[in-house]
């Protein structure tokens, strides 16, 4: 699948979708800082944080992009991609009506994380308190594994890209879109989300995701019927 269309789809979706972020990890943020009083030491395990939240997500991403290949392999690399193609398009145009409407159409991806967080969230007891810089990036790393439907959402997207590196540079490019969000975990953060929730942006980012879908779907359609003119030629 082509990256040029799937990196900004997974931003996006992050970056108007991360006010759900903030829900889920943004007090776990604040959580974390109220186990230090200096300031630095706060924001670096802020950084330390969303870093190895970072590396779990590019850890998926990979993971998802390596199942996207073996499908394009068992179904033929021609029609594996064509697949590929449609469903990114597929969940692409699902993420614009999410936006768009707030229409939770991949709420059961949600579901299905819940499966892992429940081997993951045993470990999290070893990292608290998060009193040190490794605990701080560690724990980034397993709570990265909270059933967030937006989280699983992107790595389905990722799952389309057909390999382990274009897997995670759509997950890390998911994650930009959160940073911003849970950088400013807080009360700073107040302004940036109300700004996000205003209609008129959000409509503006569900709009693109829609076209962004479509085209999908559209290249997907073009190798099938370029196929079919030759045949009868």
């Amino acid at each position: 699948m082509n990256l040029e269309l799937l990196l900004p789809a997974a931003f996006l979706a992050g970056f108007f979708g991360s006010t759900h972020c903030l829900g889920m990890c943004g007090a776990i943020v604040l959580l974390f800082e109220g186990q230090g009083s200096a300031d630095a030491g706060r924001w670096l395990r802020r950084i330390l944080y969303n870093t190895g939240r970072l590396c779990f997500y590019m850890l998926l991403g990979a993971i998802a992009g390596l199942g996207g290949a073996v499908i394009t392999q068992l179904a033929g690399v021609d029609a594996g991609l064509t697949i590929l193609r449609i469903i990114a398009g597929l969940l692409v145009i699902a993420l614009g009506f999410n936006l768009l409407f707030d229409w939770q159409f991949l709420s059961w991806l949600e579901r299905s994380g819940a499966l892992l967080w429940k081997r993951v969230s045993p470990l999290t007891r070893h990292v608290l308190p998060v009193t040190t810089p490794e605990r701080a990036m560690l724990a980034g790393f397993l709570w990265g594994a909270l059933p967030c439907g937006l989280v699983y959402s992107a790595v389905s997207i990722a799952a389309t890209s057909g390999n382990a590196a274009g897997g995670a540079l759509v997950m890390l490019a998911f994650w930009l879109g959160t940073l911003p969000a849970l950088m400013l975990a807080g009360a700073s953060s107040a302004s940036l989300v109300e700004w996000r929730r205003r209609g008129p942006i959000r409509q503006l980012a569900g709009v693109v995701l829609l076209l962004m879908g479509s085209l999908a779907l559209l290249f997907a359609a073009m190798p099938t019927a370029t196929h079919s003119h030759n045949l009868h030629s």
